[in-house]
């Protein structure tokens, strides 16, 4: 069999052990809820979202005049404009506007991931669209879940597992490694009662009184937006929109 090789990483800590032996898209997951608010910003017009790995970096840029987003171990930043709930993007008022974006896990990810290839977010707000440009590309790909401080999250995995099942059964990517096998599994198992599932993970239950439960819901079972959004540079921006 060929075809584009597939592999999950479950954390940012196991992403050293990743193939690093071809030209990769690596695609950053953060369901719960970074991810899912960087993207649906974007779908509501957001001209780039600029992810940064410090608070005082995140500090630096609102004294110079950005737009900041974003939390620490969940809480909204004191000086920020938007916290990390994708309701506050679903406002057509971002439309043109970049944004720095800060986020415990998240950011931290996507950082990280810049050495392994070009990368691409996603959450359920895109997957549909993520997953048609990796084939457009024929790279082999890498699915990094974000995690909560470099252990593993349900909802990353479950998420990675959804992703992965369209790649291999629909555009024929073949599963690297047991950790894809693992996550497809988990997916096909919980997606009847995804609400259910989810809201038993651990970084859920963290989420609430932090995020509301229709917040919650929104980052399972979103509006769709066809976008793309890949870092370019510093930013991260729709991918149709630099063709």
């Amino acid at each position: 069999m060929t075809g584009p090789r597939l592999e999950v990483c479950y954390s940012p800590a196991l992403l050293s052990t990743a193939r690093n032996d071809s030209e990769k898209n690596i695609v950053v997951v953060d369901i719960l809820r970074a991810t899912t608010a960087m993207c649906t910003a974007i779908g509501y017009g957001a001209a780039s979202v600029v992810p940064v790995t410090s608070v005082d970096t995140a500090l630096e840029k609102k004294q110079q005049g950005w737009l900041v987003a974003g939390e620490n171990d969940g809480i909204r930043l004191p000086f920020a404009d938007f916290g990390n709930s994708p309701s506050e993007f679903r406002n057509p008022d971002i439309k043109g506007k970049d944004i720095i974006f800060h986020t415990t896990n998240g950011t931290r990810a996507i950082n990280l991931a810049r050495d392994y290839g070009t990368v691409f977010i996603a959450s359920f707000v895109n997957l549909e669209a993520v997953c048609g440009q990796l084939n457009r590309d024929q790279k082999d790909v890498i699915i990094l879940c974000a995690g909560w401080k470099d252990t593993f999250s349900l909802e990353d995995a479950i998420f990675a597992g959804a992703m992965s099942d369209l790649l291999v059964n629909a555009y024929g990517f073949l599963p690297e490694c047991d950790a894809t096998l693992a996550s497809v599994a988990l997916w096909r198992h919980s997606a009847r009662s995804l609400l259910k599932t989810i809201s038993r993970s651990s970084h859920y239950l963290r989420l609430l009184g932090i995020e509301n439960r229709k917040g919650l819901r929104y980052c399972i079972f979103p509006e769709k937006f066809h976008v793309i959004p890949v870092l370019k540079g510093e930013r991260m921006i729709d991918l149709q929109f630099t063709i």
